[in-house]
């Protein structure tokens, strides 16, 4: 034990956690830069998660009471849930960079982290300021560096606290599992995962008036009629959502595909994230952002630091730059989806979805 905290607090260790607090927080800014702004406030969908925070520990009036992880954090700082989120997103550059760190060099890896940062994985949440996303997306980042040991369970237990949605992602975790042989008890394991999370969800959903919640019954009861109802909404502009959450890191996917089992895993994310447009519905960007993890797996899996591979991904770089930030969103008052291009910048001279609609 002592040894261990020896090792923890020696000198290297020291600097080497300065390192990389110091080129996250630069990766950070140049994001922060890129977006030519940040919002300090929640909007839309993340002031019912505002609200929530400030009434807590009443939930019986906010229509997401099972989305409790993210307002919690806010209640017991006494933060405004937005300003959680920004430290979150850094916390969650941070991260991204000491996983790519594990098996790339330096120079690649804050390459690669640019790359993102300039895709509405980063550049969502300092858009819409509220929304519970960043948070989900930095537990699943954890989860991906904790694959191999328990502390999987615990943050994915979170992220079901901080999104439901995560339920749709675990397929994805227990095929990475079994691609890293972490198959023993994991049935089990998974199963009491469940078990102890559905008590909690519908507890705290039966404590919401229910005219005013968006738990179960708001999502599956127009599927009896339609089982196609909430993806019709959200099939409009389709492929630009797609491309809307990465953006110009899709070209590493070739890079990446190594064997049928990294195939496997992108086509299973990519059916996945569909199963969500089906039984959900809604923002067609911020679902098609869940994309993000298998490819990031697969980055530090597979990606290999070739001669001239940083110019290719500065060319990424580039391209992520001068395109739009493309959202697109269900618009419930044309019962569809639409797109936004905000903050928009002169920097942005190729519009991608205009070029090809011509």
């Amino acid at each position: 034990m002592v040894a261990q905290i020896k090792r923890t607090f020696n000198y290297r260790n020291i600097s080497d956690t300065v390192y990389k607090l110091s080129i996250s927080l630069a990766i950070f800014g140049f994001g922060l830069f890129i977006n030519r702004g940040v919002s300090l406030s929640p909007t839309s969908l993340g002031l019912y998660f505002d609200e929530l925070a400030r009434s807590l520990p009443d939930i019986s009036s906010s229509p997401f009471p099972h989305r409790i992880l993210l307002p919690f954090i806010s209640y017991i700082t006494g933060l405004d849930v937005q300003i959680i989120n920004i430290i979150l997103l850094y916390l969650f550059v941070y991260n991204l960079f000491s996983y790519l760190l594990n098996n790339k060099g330096a120079k690649t890896a804050i390459l690669i982290c640019l790359i993102f940062s300039t895709t509405m994985v980063f550049q969502f949440h300092i858009i819409y300021g509220g929304y519970p996303d960043i948070l989900s997306l930095l537990l699943y980042l954890l989860c991906l560096k904790n694959i191999k040991n328990n502390s999987f369970f615990i943050y994915f237990f979170f992220s079901l606290l901080a999104r439901e949605a995560a339920l749709i992602v675990l397929p994805i975790f227990v095929i990475i599992k079994v691609f890293e042989k972490e198959y023993e008890k994991l049935m089990l394991k998974l199963f009491i995962l469940i078990v102890v999370y559905l008590p909690i969800y519908f507890l705290l959903q039966n404590q919401a008036n229910i005219s005013n919640s968006n738990g179960w019954e708001f999502y599956l009861m127009p599927l009896l009629n339609d089982p196609l109802f909430w993806f019709k909404i959200s099939v409009g502009y389709y492929w630009l959502g797609f491309f809307s959450s990465v953006k110009f890191a899709l070209l590493l996917l070739p890079l990446i595909i190594k064997s049928f089992k990294d195939f496997f895993l992108l086509f299973s994310s990519f059916v996945l994230i569909n199963v969500q447009f089906i039984v959900s519905g809604g923002d067609n960007t911020r679902y098609w952002l869940i994309f993000f993890i298998p490819i990031i797996y697969l980055l530090e899996k597979n990606f290999i630091d070739y001669k001239y591979i940083k110019i290719f991904l500065i060319l990424i770089l580039f391209l992520n730059i001068i395109t739009p930030k493309y959202y697109v969103f269900g618009d419930t008052e044309k019962w569809g989806s639409t797109y936004v291009t905000p903050y928009g910048s002169r920097l942005h001279i190729f519009d991608i979805y205009s070029f090809f609609e011509k």
